[in-house]
């Protein structure tokens, strides 16, 4: 014991740790504006309000997809307004139709669909909302950060420039052409793939100079659509004088993007755009039904689970296609759950069927062997996080993209559904047979020990890094010089003609002296030559 009225050692050294210890953030108020009703992107941003909570932070959210039972610092604002809820909206025919494979037509189309859904038409409709006015009146209490979607218009930007604080967004993609220019990201296509074109890994000369003009279209078209297409809405609520949104989305302090190493190839990243892949990817939530679980737990050869999303309607394939998968089935030892959305599907009796499905239960389950997916990123990287190898059928957009990416790593296959003539149940089951040897399942551990492998959880380094931005007044420092240069600058292209220029002009230089050289060094012509001449 130490002398009368001394601290034991121990309390001594825990006040210590208490007092030395970084201290907690201070609670921020959000405002989240994500009213995009696309279930898949959604989940993104659920995750991350989720996480702002238990950090102590509270959230007002505009979405439409309100809890269904309030939670404690989380006020949501429901924007679905009577507008079309897109879950289940695509349908097989929708994007095999012939318009979507003509040159070009593909990145237009699926810039009209963004801009259908996410562009000024949205910004009207939430900003004509009273709860809206309400935030921007002060009568939902004052914010530190908003945060946004990067995604279809940039209207949103207004909305941090007239509260004063930093703005946050968030990309439920690895990738977004017109992300770059706003942060002073580096985006080479010489060996960066766009996420809309068809180049992958290393290119070929005609693949640069294609992943080159994709990127400049799709930065064209965003332009076009999200900023000068939605300039006239933002100035109609929040005044003539705000600047124009290619101007606003430059205060951008920190974009998320849902990004990991470990799948997507490397990149150079700026400190203002931070990786956090598979952010939404959290404990599945043990909401499966006792029934489902029960017979997957008696699966002797493992289950395989089927599933086009919340975004593709998995009943509207083709008749040819649902026969052939339903006769591959059949004869397979595995047992399969397949979401299919309508009523009276007649199914093997090793298939089962439902119109929903616990997702992260099912893909965490020990006995799934297998995921048929239509490849959209966020339950491909549910798979790669839960070591399950999957089989593609992508449709359009980053799914052709991210299947590949998953062949590249070892971890998935594809059929291509547009091809019919050759979705035969017979190659369908040569490919299932082929995804369930034992290769497929322990490469895909390999990958999700990757992509687990992390210094802190992604949603984690997502908080910190809003804390970080609001800590700092929204952090400008993070932001490169290049950001700000003209991009004749950026590309040195005044260094390249000074260069040019100087070196033209030295030649010419040199060639002159040569000259005048060569004409003082010719002799002069003999007096004999001269009286002949005369």
């Amino acid at each position: 014991m130490g002398p009368r009225g001394a601290l034991p050692p121990l309390v001594l050294a825990l006040l210590l740790v208490c007092c030395c210890g970084p201290a907690p953030a201070a609670a921020l108020r959000v405002l989240a504006l994500y009213p995009l009703a696309a279930h898949s992107h959604f989940l993104m941003f659920k995750g991350l309000m989720e996480g702002l909570v238990e950090h102590g932070h509270e959230v007002v959210l505009f979405s439409p997809f309100p809890n269904k039972t309030p939670r404690a610092n989380w006020t949501d604002v429901d924007t679905s307004l009577g507008r079309p809820n897109m879950v289940s909206s695509f349908t097989f025919d929708l994007v095999a139709s012939p318009s979507w494979s003509l040159p070009g037509s593909v990145l237009k189309q699926a810039l009209d669909l963004i801009n259908f859904h996410a562009g000024s038409g949205l910004c009207r409709d939430v900003f004509s909302m009273p709860d809206f006015q309400r935030a921007m009146d002060g009568g939902l209490g004052r914010f530190d950060v908003v945060l946004t979607e990067l995604f279809g218009s940039d209207c949103w930007a207004a909305v941090p420039y007239k509260l004063g604080v930093p703005l946050v967004s968030v990309s439920s993609a690895p990738d977004v052409a017109w992300m770059h220019e706003r942060i002073g990201s580096v985006d080479n296509p010489s060996y960066i793939t766009n996420v809309f074109g068809n180049a992958f890994g290393r290119m070929s000369l005609w693949e640069r100079v294609c992943n080159t003009f994709t990127g400049l279209y799709l930065n064209y078209l965003a332009r076009s659509y999200f900023q000068d297409g939605s300039d006239p809405v933002v100035r109609e609520f929040f005044g003539p004088d705000v600047p124009p949104l290619r101007d606003l989305v430059r205060n951008t302090s920190l974009v998320l993007l849902n990004r990991h190493v470990s799948l997507h190839a490397a990149r150079p990243v700026v400190p203002n755009l931070v990786l956090v892949g598979g952010l939404h990817v959290r404990a599945p939530p043990g909401t499966m039904d006792p029934g489902l679980r029960a017979w997957m737990d008696g699966a002797q050869h493992g289950v395989i689970f089927f599933s086009m999303g919340s975004l593709i309607k998995g009943a509207s394939i083709p008749p040819r296609m649902r026969d052939a998968l339903l006769g591959a089935f059949a004869e397979l030892p595995q047992r399969v759950v397949w979401k299919w959305e309508d009523e009276g599907l007649q199914v093997p009796a090793n298939v089962r069927v439902a119109k929903w499905l616990p997702q992260m239960d099912i893909l965490t389950h020990p006995k799934t062997v297998l995921f048929i997916t239509h490849g959209g990123l966020m339950g491909t990287l549910e798979a790669v996080h839960s070591s399950v190898p999957m089989l593609g059928l992508p449709l359009f957009a980053d799914q052709i993209t991210n299947t590949e990416l998953y062949m590249s790593l070892g971890i998935a296959e594809k059929l291509n559904p547009f091809d019919l003539d050759a979705f035969t149940k017979d190659n369908v089951l040569a490919k299932l047979r082929q995804m369930t040897e034992p290769r497929y399942r322990e490469r895909a551990r390999e990958i999700a020990t990757l992509f687990r492998d992390r210094p802190r959880a992604a949603l984690d380094e997502a908080v910190w890094w809003i804390e970080y931005v609001v800590r700092n007044r929204g952090a400008p420092h993070l932001r490169p010089f290049g950001a700000d240069l003209p991009l004749y600058q950026y590309l040195l292209l005044d260094v390249v003609a000074v260069v040019l220029a100087s070196a033209t002009l030295a030649v010419a230089l040199v060639a002159c002296l040569v000259r005048r050289a060569l004409r003082g060094a010719r002799p002069a012509p003999s007096k004999a030559a001269a009286k002949k001449t005369n």
